[in-house]
């Protein structure tokens, strides 16, 4: 679904938008792209594992979030413009190699390596959106690049900032406070001053709806990646056997759910949908959601291979009952936009891994691994039962 495009007055420079006939599928140089975001998630995942404390937890979520609103902006520019007109493919790939050097940097962001992490976050951002301003020039589409790099010019001292900061604490407080404007001002559409709201985002349904479909089975990948790399590593013991059969399944009840649920359905929703400006802005929050429990997730697998009958202490209880609450709010989320319900099965999930975190300290790592894939299955099992009633009726 196309946007109707004023010619360019003047000269024969065309600028790099999708046109109504263009093709709505994913682009091969986009696929590339993710395995960018990909690496990306491997190094949190990694960096989870290794730093089990709140702060360390703290940490692999911010610079979690701030790779993944690299790969949301991108998306959206690639949903808007093709990526196989000049200067989209170059800009694609300038993107791949920030994000890929953003991940090298993320296990050091917030010791030796913070500068580099966050002021390649700046110029992916400013170099971006100065090449998209100059390009659109003379397009009423120049608007919207104009105002995102204000605003990321003034995020990006934030940035900078916190990068030269020493303390990791500070560093982690500049840096949640300038990640918090950049999700906000996206959410707003970049407003300023005395300046008239921007229109809503106008997408490309199936386009889009295939970026995220692709991101979060991408994701699932992280999960069973870790779960072969770390059992290869490790004596076949009958316990290791088990959590990696726990972890197998578990990531087949999330690529299940999703698959026969509100991500199945995700284009339609968006063409179909009364507010789908609004859905369009939610979709990256509720999959950022769900890939930070698939990578919290992973995390937990990997510790549980190394010592499956460890007791876990309380940030190893969050990344294991904690990341599939995550996965589940994500879900949640995003069936309330597609189905304009809150499903009840979801909320009692989430409930459930809440109240099983005073009993894990008690039982072993692969027990409440376990618990928290029963819990994940359940609540699939009875979005599964309701669309069958539904169906039925």
């Amino acid at each position: 679904m196309g946007q109707k495009r004023e010619p360019v007055s003047g000269g024969t420079r065309r600028a790099p938008i999708r046109t109504p006939n263009g093709s709505p599928r994913t682009d091969l140089l986009e696929l590339f792209f993710d395995l960018a975001l990909v690496a990306g998630l491997a190094m949190t995942s990694m960096k989870m594992a290794a730093d089990q404390s709140w702060t360390g937890i703290a940490q692999a979520l911010v610079l979690l979030s701030t790779l993944f609103a690299v790969w949301a902006t991108t998306t959206l520019i690639t949903d808007s413009y093709s990526p196989r007109k000049h200067p989209i493919p170059l800009l694609i790939l300038g993107t791949m190699f920030g994000l890929m050097l953003m991940s090298a940097t993320l296990p050091t962001a917030f010791r030796d390596h913070g500068l580099i992490f966050s002021g390649t976050w700046v110029a992916i951002f400013l170099v971006r959106g100065l090449v998209l301003a100059w390009y659109l020039r003379g397009r009423p589409e120049q608007e919207r690049s104009v105002r995102a790099l204000i605003w990321d010019v003034g995020t990006g001292a934030l940035w900078v900032i916190g990068g030269l900061v020493a303390d990791p604490d500070w560093r982690l407080g500049l840096w949640l406070a300038a990640l918090t404007v950049d999700y906000t001002a996206y959410g707003l559409r970049y407003p300023l001053p005395g300046r008239a709201p921007l229109p809503r985002y106008q997408v490309v349904p199936e386009h889009l709806a295939e970026r995220y479909q692709q991101i979060y089975i991408l994701s699932l990948g992280e999960l069973v990646l870790v779960s072969v790399l770390s059992l290869g590593h490790q004596p076949f013991t009958a316990d290791r056997v088990a959590t990696f059969g726990t972890a197998f399944l578990t990531a087949a009840v999330l690529w299940w759910s999703y698959a026969r649920g509100a991500g199945a359905t995700l284009r339609d929703a968006i063409e179909s949908s009364p507010r789908p400006a609004r859905l369009v802005q939610t979709n990256p929050y509720a999959h950022w959601l769900m890939l930070a429990g698939v990578v919290s997730t992973a995390a937990g697998v990997e510790r549980i291979l190394e010592q499956p009958g460890e007791r876990p202490d309380a940030p190893m209880t969050a990344l294991i009952l904690g990341g599939a609450g995550l996965v589940l709010c994500g879900r949640a989320v995003l069936e309330y936009e597609v189905y304009d319900r809150l499903p009840l099965s979801h909320v009692v999930g989430v409930a459930v891994t809440i109240a099983l975190a005073p009993a894990a300290p008690h039982l072993p790592g692969l027990a409440v691994s376990v618990a928290a894939g029963l819990v994940l299955l359940g609540v699939a099992a009875a979005e599964f039962l309701r669309a069958r009633r539904r169906a039925v009726g």
